[in-house]
C-alpha cells in the first residue's frame, strides 16, 4: 500500500483529514470526503482514477456541466421571462454538482468498474445498476438531493459507458 516515495502523499491525506476534522462541514460529508481521501491511499484506486488519462475525472466533470445545462434549458422552458440574474444560480448548482459528482460519484464509480469487471458477460448491466442504485440511494441519505443525485448518476453512467467503449 504504502511505498518510501509515498511520503508526501500520506502527509497530504494526514493534512487534509486534520482539516475536515476541526472544520464545519456536516458530518455526512465528513465522512465521505475522509473515505475518499483514505481510499487514494491504495494503488488500485489511483490506478483506476487515473486510467486512460484520467477518463473517470473527465467524465465526472462533464457530467456536472451536463447537469447544469440541463437544469438550465429546464429553467428556460419553465419561464421565458430569465435573465441574467440566474447566472449566479447556476453557478452554484455546478459547484454543487461538482462536489457531488467528484466526492461521491467517482467513488461510486470506480466501485462500479471493479465490481463489474470481474464479470465481462454483465458488466455493463452490473454497471449500470451500481450507479443508479447509489445515485437512488441518496434518497436514504439526503432526500433534498434525491432527483438531482439520480439524474447524475444516470448521466455519469451513459458518459463512463461512451468513453470507456472509445478508448
Amino acid at each position: 500500500m504504502l511505498k518510501e516515495n509515498s511520503i508526501i502523499l500520506v502527509f497530504t491525506v494526514v493534512v487534509f483529514l486534520i482539516i475536515i476534522l476541526v472544520s464545519s462541514t456536516p458530518m455526512f460529508l465528513k465522512i465521505l470526503l475522509a473515505l475518499n481521501a483514505v481510499a487514494l491511499l491504495f494503488p488500485i484506486v489511483r490506478k483506476t482514477l487515473l486510467a486512460n488519462k484520467g477518463r473517470k475525472i473527465k467524465v465526472a466533470f462533464y457530467t456536472s456541466l451536463i447537469f447544469t445545462v440541463l437544469f438550465y434549458l429546464l429553467a428556460i422552458l419553465s419561464d421565458n421571462n430569465l435573465t441574467l440574474e440566474v447566472i449566479p444560480f447556476l453557478v452554484i448548482v455546478l459547484f454543487f454538482s461538482l462536489v457531488g459528482n467528484f466526492a461521491y460519484g467517482l467513488p461510486v464509480s470506480i466501485i462500479a468498474e471493479l465490481t463489474s469487471n470481474k464479470f465481462l458477460n454483465y458488466r455493463s448491466l452490473i454497471s449500470g445498476f451500481i450507479h443508479i442504485g447509489f445515485g437512488l440511494g441518496t434518497f436514504f441519505i439526503e432526500p433534498e438531493f434525491f432527483i438531482p443525485a439520480s439524474v447524475c448518476s444516470i448521466i455519469f453512467f451513459a458518459l463512463d459507458e461512451k468513453t470507456s467503449r472509445t478508448k
